[in-house]
């Protein structure tokens, strides 16, 4: 029988945490017969270190229930968490309370963070120089569009030297992807993030992160003049859909064949996204597509019944 995963040897960063945290529960029926790749989740409760990354109305302070649902994730799903600390203008808030509380709660369960900023990363160093840290992509994805001579692989390799993973932008993937094993000192450390929302080389990435900061402080779409599109997902500045848009979705042979050069971890993007619709993006980047679109969709419709059935608040984060 044909595995339900397309892709073997292969490490998942999932858009789970603190949202859409069902799916771990989903998966982890689905693939109790074979080896369930999601290895990781990122996201991040609402906290001054985490705006700017994808707006969330996840508010909590109650770090003890944060701390018991890391514990679940770890000891019985055997996912680390990963929290998303995406504010570029995170210098000012380094003594926020709630956000090193947070970071303490997390470094004692061996939880990873990834971080948007150097200061952030050295303040981080500073309290627990074992910290396992990963490089978001927003950094050189903001560097290119600012900097006239920023030297995209020389940037990654020096941040292989820091980093425990880089990931990598999309862009660079595409533009070099029959060499990467040769550019990049430890392909098997760089994460690629297959379904990213942005076209090729967007020119506003630093404005996109501001105003998503601010939605995530105002939690008013109107006032910000976003663009939301019908299948959910949030846009601002984009021109993404209009006429001329390059897409940098991986294609699968793309994927196939980064695979082959080495890479071993898969980032796929949805935190913002209903629970439908990520289904639409976990069908064509994780399942194995020799099986049908219906006939996935199928398994885990009647898996969420069943969990449902004995929990009607069955997300994770709602059960403890």
């Amino acid at each position: 029988m044909k595995n339900l995963v397309r892709y073997n040897n292969i490490e998942y960063f999932m858009p789970f945490l603190f949202g859409n945290d069902l799916y771990i529960q989903i998966l982890d029926k689905l693939l109790e017969n074979e080896i369930n790749p999601v290895k990781y989740v990122y996201g991040s409760p609402y906290c001054e270190w985490g705006i700017g990354g994808r707006p969330t109305n996840f508010i909590l302070n109650n770090l003890n229930i944060i701390e018991r649902y890391f514990q679940t994730l770890k000891t019985k799903y055997n996912i680390i968490p990963n929290l998303t600390f995406t504010n570029l203008n995170v210098s000012e808030k380094l003594n926020d309370e709630y956000s090193n509380n947070l970071l303490d709660i997390a470094y004692s369960l061996d939880c990873r963070f990834i971080v948007s900023t150097e200061e952030l990363y050295n303040h981080i160093k500073s309290r627990y120089p074992q910290a396992k840290m990963h490089c978001s992509v927003i950094i050189p994805s903001i560097r290119i569009t600012e900097e006239k001579d920023f030297n995209e692989t020389k940037f990654y390799n020096e941040m292989l030297d820091k980093y425990e993973v880089v990931v990598v932008r999309p862009e660079y993937i595409m533009d070099n992807i029959d060499r990467l094993d040769k550019l990049l000192s430890d392909i098997s450390r760089v994460e690629v993030l297959i379904n990213a929302y942005c076209h090729y080389n967007c020119p506003h990435y630093r404005a996109h992160y501001n105003s998503m900061a601010e939605l995530d402080r105002r939690k008013n779409l109107d006032d910000i003049g976003f663009d939301t599109e019908d299948n959910g997902e949030t846009f601002s500045l984009c021109p993404k859909f209009k006429k001329g848009y390059r897409s940098i979705h991986l294609s699968d042979e793309q994927v196939s064949r980064i695979i082959d050069l080495g890479v071993q971890k898969l980032k796929i993007q949805g935190r913002s996204l209903r629970f439908s619709y990520l289904f639409d993006h976990l069908y064509k980047n994780f399942f194995n597509n020799e099986y049908s679109k219906e006939e996935i969709r199928n398994k885990i419709d009647k898996i969420c019944a069943e969990i449902l059935q004995n929990d009607r608040k069955a997300a994770l984060f709602l059960n403890l």
